[in-house]
């Protein structure tokens, strides 16, 4: 797996020993990460609004909904695991004196979406079919903004060729049509989303430490952390545990 998979509410796999113990969540927390509190009101809040989302996808041709139901536990598990390795990779890079922009964000919400799905709406409204209203989504791209700041910042060579990412291009706009980003435009976000996989691995020994650094722990309404999925997943015991995750959108780019 690579991070972030954030509207799974998966990310990188780890192997990182982290004692259950370290830490505890604070009164009111769903999560805590490190000192930070992840407050349950906050969370209440995404998950209602992506609920709400999900009901307004339009219908299919077919008469259906494009948005299968969704499982509210599972989504909180979800989108709580968004919001807890944002806050990791948020530490990890002002640690090392990385700064995301708003516009930074913004330059690579509207990449993603064109480069993934061809479209800003489209992009949007895959978001809210599986439980991110339209408000929110900016969450998960910061998070995938910050994985490639950071990534860049540790393997900076690990990036995709220039035919590799021609090829990507053209095949984008030959499914598509006419895109408004340029190759030129293109060509940066491109080169990393290709190389997504490679870069994840090279940048997993980091997000161990910082995991070290910084104890995850959670609220045991809302899950347990899974070190080795890098994410939320339900109690040991407990119906929520069988229950089949909802679909996947990925924040960074297929080839």
């Amino acid at each position: 797996m690579k991070l972030p998979r954030l509207l799974a509410g998966v990310g990188l796999s780890m192997t990182v020993v982290l004692a259950a113990s370290a830490c505890t969540t604070h009164a009111g927390a769903a999560a805590q990460v490190g000192s930070h509190a992840i407050e349950t009101s906050q969370l209440r809040s995404i998950v209602e609004r992506g609920l709400s989302a999900a009901q307004a996808v339009p219908l299919s041709p077919s008469g259906q909904s494009a948005a299968s139901p969704l499982d509210q536990p599972s989504l909180q598990r979800r989108t709580l695991t968004t919001l807890v390795q944002l806050q990791l990779m948020s530490d990890e890079a002002h640690r090392r004196g990385i700064t995301v922009s708003d516009a930074d964000v913004s330059a690579y919400y509207q990449a993603y979406a064109i480069l993934q799905f061809g479209s800003v709406r489209a992009f949007e409204q895959r978001a809210a079919a599986v439980g991110f209203a339209q408000r929110d989504v900016a969450v998960i791209v910061r998070s995938g903004a910050i994985q490639s700041a950071l990534s860049d910042r540790i393997s900076p060579t690990l990036v995709a060729t220039d035919a590799q990412t021609r090829s990507q291009y053209d095949s984008i706009v030959s499914q598509v049509g006419r895109i408004p980003l340029t190759y030129a435009q293109a060509k940066p976000y491109l080169a990393r989303f290709i190389a997504a996989d490679v870069r994840a691995a090279a940048l997993k020994p980091i997000l161990d430490q910082a995991e070290k650094k910084n104890p995850i722990s959670v609220n045991p309404r809302f899950g347990r952390w899974d070190t080795a999925q890098f994410g939320i997943v339900a109690a040991d015991g407990t119906i929520a545990s069988s229950v089949v995750p909802p679909p996947t959108l990925d924040t960074t780019l297929q080839s």
